[in-house]
């Protein structure tokens, strides 16, 4: 039996190098867990690094960041603005087809603020 991580910073560690060992810890979750969850996210995209971690920076946004997605976590995530390449990278994984236009247009604006301010346009 592999052994679990014993802290936060040894916890990203193993999410970024075996993103397939460790999703359950971002996507199986409970209503009331969910600031905990991504504050787990939160975490794991600050110490990503394109392209190494594209793996998990995708599966985050297909799986908690997707879950999650609403105003109130636009609202949460401005105060993380201009987003580092791998916000924007996790973002960009979100299918956002079924969300409202207007959080649509939302969440595509911050991204390409994010991008102009980083100069990855």
């Amino acid at each position: 039996m592999e052994q679990q991580p014993v802290n936060a910073d040894a916890y990203v560690r193993s999410y970024l190098a075996d993103p397939g060992t460790y999703w359950w810890s971002t996507n199986h979750y409970s209503a009331r867990e969910a600031d905990v969850v991504l504050k787990r996210v939160l975490a794991i995209i600050a110490q990503a690094q394109l392209p190494d971690h594209e793996k998990a920076l995708g599966q985050l946004g297909v799986g908690p960041l997707e879950n999650m997605m609403s105003d109130t976590l636009l609202d949460r995530l401005r105060h993380w603005m201009p987003f580092t390449p791998a916000m924007c990278y996790a973002l960009s994984n979100v299918r956002m087809e079924f969300e409202p236009p207007a959080l649509q247009r939302r969440l595509n604006v911050m991204i390409q603020e994010s991008q102009h301010k980083n100069g990855l346009e």
